[in-house]
């Protein structure tokens, strides 16, 4: 029998078993995945103070450490801190072997370098994340990979940004395979090249896959993307859905677009959408953005 992850760390003796700290610094990622600041700053607390009760304290605890705390810095805006984070995580990965955390790591660390404006710092993370991947052969992370890759020249180098996002759809397609952080890098180049149909299409595939996880803090920067795509020709609607996004996760400089209303208006629309629960902004922000497909007649694949 399973148990939740929370249920199995109160289990009698649970505090002595070899993965205990590991299993902390676990729940930690998934607490911070929820937007749960508060419970995953305590998560990493235990886990940390487990870790260093250890004869020879684990990399692993600090390597999944550093990821929560990214998140946590990502939920609250601190994506300078963020990026940091990650780097840091991909470097003890890096050190300990495992090269497919580090590639990973790396991808989301381009991601918080593009939000704060640093897009050719992002560029070199970017290509050793691709490197990774393909060093170790595993296509997922290849995907990955050429979205990161895009992402940081989507400023730069649009065509080469298309290309990337085309060649890791291409391969996601043979694959079978979808990943929903793909989706979420995917609707972020898509977002940075301006394409509007591209960018609620895949924003609308991404939160229906990171809904299903509970995966509160990427949902928030594909809302703050589609509020943005829909900014200039549906401002009312990209108003509420900001103000949704924004009271569960602080939106970077760089996907923030002006809305085409008077400020008055804009401050009341995000008022409404921060008075709903989540269920009610996902709901609402996926029927907006179908409604503005089927205007586009962009029903299609990207």
């Amino acid at each position: 029998m399973l148990l939740p992850g929370p249920a199995a760390l109160e289990l009698p003796g649970a505090t002595e078993h070899p993965g205990y700290p590991l299993a902390l610094a676990v729940s930690a990622v998934l607490a911070s995945f929820r937007a749960d600041v508060t419970g995953a700053e305590e998560l990493c607390r235990r886990a940390a103070d487990a870790n260093a009760r250890r004869d020879t304290p684990d990399w692993r605890v600090e390597e999944t450490l550093c990821a929560a705390r990214s998140n946590i810095a990502n939920t609250t805006g601190a994506f300078e801190d963020a990026g940091r984070l990650a780097e840091q995580a991909a470097d003890l990965a890096r050190a300990g072997g495992d090269l497919a955390d580090a590639s990973i790591e790396l991808t989301i660390a381009v991601a918080d370098r593009v939000f704060v404006g640093d897009a050719p710092g992002a560029v070199p993370l970017a290509s050793e994340a691709l490197a990774l991947a393909r060093q170790i052969r595993a296509p997922a992370l290849i995907v990955s990979g050429l979205l990161a890759v895009g992402l940081a020249v989507a400023d730069t180098d649009p065509a080469r940004s298309r290309a990337s996002l085309r060649e890791s759809r291409e391969l996601s397609t043979r694959l079978g395979y979808q990943n929903d952080l793909g989706l979420l890098w995917a609707t972020g180049i898509a977002y940075r090249i301006n394409d509007q149909a591209a960018t609620l299409e895949l924003g609308r595939r991404a939160i229906r896959g990171l809904q299903w996880g509970g995966d509160r803090l990427r949902m928030g920067l594909v809302l703050h993307m589609i509020a943005g795509a829909l900014a200039t020709t549906w401002p009312a609607s990209a108003a509420t859905i900001q103000g949704a996004a924004e009271a569960n996760v602080t939106a970077p400089p760089s996907l923030k677009r002006r809305i085409a209303l008077g400020d008055e208006r804009v401050r009341e629309l995000r008022a409404r959408g921060a008075d709903m629960d989540w269920d009610q902004a996902v709901g609402y922000t996926i029927s907006q953005t179908t409604r503005a497909l089927n205007d586009l007649g962009s029903e299609r694949q990207p």
